[in-house]
């Protein structure tokens, strides 16, 4: 997986942003520039992630040599007391001392260094795939929301033609009882029908302001958005292009959780090589050039200048088992990591399998629900008709239109639960990028 380039040049990509046009940010690409920039959570992934980094930087410091600089210069003041032939002495001395030395160490052979390079590596490059699943979950979260406020537009349409339709019909039911061909009972059930619609148009439009202001909190984003979903295009999100089998490899190779436990256990392992370095001698080669002046009460008057260079090993002889027990804590660390990867793995797989399933139920749900929608205006058209000719009652109208507006409702939402799926099966498999959040947007035209 490739993040989006804006995701590694965060400053300039906010400069461009400013120049976008308003009406290239409302399509699902435009909205996830504006959420990289806007959602704080993500933010937060990616300053902690280059925190992260500074891991692997620490590790490498490990094999490049320690220089040391040490100064000191001061006065001293010592009472001396001397013992002669002829008895104690005693003297007061006050001395100027000096003392400067520079150190340099260069590491040769230490385990220890070697375990946490490459635990470091490892570390930092499961850090790198969970930041590509961050990415991922920004994706999914921005479709998850558009899809919802999609629905939610749609179905407050779907509620306001309702309420039009049911309006009518109670007009319909009033003239009729005022003309002596209509009952009282016809009215009622009208005014119940007309008044139901309106409460569920209230709660259609409060869904709707609520879906609207995760959008904002997610992107930033004010306006309403202007797309509408071309039903056509939807056979090109389809399951059935692999097996489920395949899909599952697919998961295992791409994706990044799957990945970051995998490094996690190297990461252990190294751990575990990191411990056991507590039983191996270390060797450096130390380099000093020092100066001294009245260093200490028994140099009092001498003056040193050395330079050495020397070869220092330190062999571990005996630490009353801490190292031991190091070891084994390491060692239950590393099962522990194992387990969670074969935790997650069948995580993963119990996703993609239900994913998979769901978006197969769903063309299939789709077909029927079209053939239901198609059947409901048939019959509703005939309903009405025979109303007009006195065959039909009031209530059986108004019966045929709520099948007909719960069949369009249902048909809509199956649409963006297909693609809602969809994106879901492709998150379990480790392939939600860019690229296929552009297929998603290549779903909608903006309405004129």
């Amino acid at each position: 997986m490739r993040l989006c380039p804006a995701i590694k040049g965060l400053p300039v990509f906010a400069l461009l942003l400013c120049l976008m046009p308003a009406q290239a940010q409302d399509d699902l690409n435009g909205l996830y520039q504006l959420a990289v920039i806007h959602n704080a959570d993500f933010r937060a992934a990616l300053a902690n992630t280059e925190a992260e980094r500074e891991e692997l930087t620490k590790a490498k410091a490990l094999f490049y040599p320690k220089v040391q600089l040490g100064l000191m210069k001061g006065r001293g003041n010592t009472d001396r007391t001397t013992q002669t032939s002829i008895g104690s002495i005693n003297s007061d001395i006050n001395y100027e001392l000096e003392n400067y030395s520079l150190t340099v160490r260069q590491p040769l052979y230490n385990k220890e260094t070697f375990a946490i390079y490459g635990g470091a590596k490892s570390y930092v490059t499961a850090q790198e795939s969970l930041l590509e699943q961050e990415n991922a979950k920004l994706i999914l979260k921005l479709v998850s929301v558009y899809l919802e406020t999609l629905y939610a537009q749609e179905r407050v349409n779907l509620q306001t033609n309702k309420l039009e339709a049911v309006n009518q019909q109670l007009r319909q039911a009033e003239q009729r009882y005022n003309r002596g061909s209509g009952t009282v009972v016809e009215v009622n059930e009208a005014q119940s029908n007309l008044d139901i619609a309106k409460v569920e148009k209230i709660q259609a439009a409060n869904d709707l302001l609520s879906n609207q202001q995760s959008m904002q909190i997610l992107t930033g984003n004010t306006h309403a958005l202007s797309a509408e979903l071309m039903v056509g295009s939807l056979n090109t999100l389809s399951a059935s292009e692999y097996s489920v089998e395949r899909w599952i490899d697919t998961a295992r190779q791409h994706h990044p959780e799957l990945m970051a436990a995998t490094l996690d256990i190297d990461v252990a392992r190294k751990d575990v090589e990191k411990k056991q370095a507590g039983h191996y001698p270390t060797l450096d080669l130390v380099g000093v050039r020092s100066y001294s002046q009245n260093d200490s009460n028994n140099t009092l008057g001498s003056r040193f200048d050395t330079s050495t260079i020397a070869l220092q090993m330190n062999v571990p002889l005996f630490a009353g088992g801490y190292v031991n027990a190091n070891v084994r804590q390491s060692a239950s660390r590393l099962t522990a990591s194992e387990e969670t990867m074969t935790a997650k793995s069948r995580e993963i797989e119990f996703n993609v399998r239900k994913y998979y399933q769901n978006l197969i139920a769903q063309q299939q749900s789709i077909t029927a629900y079209q053939q239901a929608v198609q059947s409901a205006k048939v019959a509703l058209d005939g309903t009405q008709k025979g109303f007009q000719a006195g065959f039909k009652t009031n209530h059986e109208v108004l019966d045929a239109q709520q099948k007909l507006f719960t069949n369009q409702l249902s048909l809509t939402k199956a649409y963006y639960s297909l693609i809602s799926d969809w994106v879901n099966l492709q998150f379990s498999s480790g392939l939600l990028t860019l690229d296929a959040l552009s297929r998603v947007s290549q779903l909608f035209i903006a309405k004129k």
